[in-house]
């Protein structure tokens, strides 16, 4: 509700991917709580969806935001998706399950593995 989640994943990101050093207190959060059935309502008339947005441009920031219908970041239900564009790509967009038991499970075993791994290395 308050999109706590979704700037935990930013600051993970900032962090592996853009070398930031930040933690949650960096992020400017605002989560779903506040949006009402008419902001709703004025979305689907735009032919987009409230969604929450973890954004990593100038400023780290989860907000709720309009996204077109036909966007790739529109997804659903325990979807994930992530865009990000490179110099010489462009803009590339990846989805995949956030949520669950197997989800959860897999995760759970790539971070022990990863740390075995780095715990090895010493």
């Amino acid at each position: 509700m308050d999109g706590l989640d979704a700037a935990a994943k930013l600051v993970i990101l900032a962090n592996w991917v853009m070398d930031m050093k930040v933690t949650l207190p960096d992020i400017k959060c605002t989560g779903i709580r506040k949006v009402s059935s008419s902001d709703i309502q004025k979305a689907s008339k735009n032919n987009c969806a409230v969604k929450l947005i973890a954004s990593c441009n100038k400023d780290l920031e989860v907000s709720p935001r309009e996204v077109s219908l036909d966007d790739p970041l529109c997804v659903n239900g325990t979807l994930n998706a992530i865009a990000f564009t490179s110099e010489h790509s462009g803009t590339q967009t990846i989805t995949g399950r956030g949520a669950g038991g197997m989800e959860t499970a897999s995760s759970i075993l790539r971070d022990l593995l990863d740390i075995r791994k780095e715990i090895s290395r010493t």
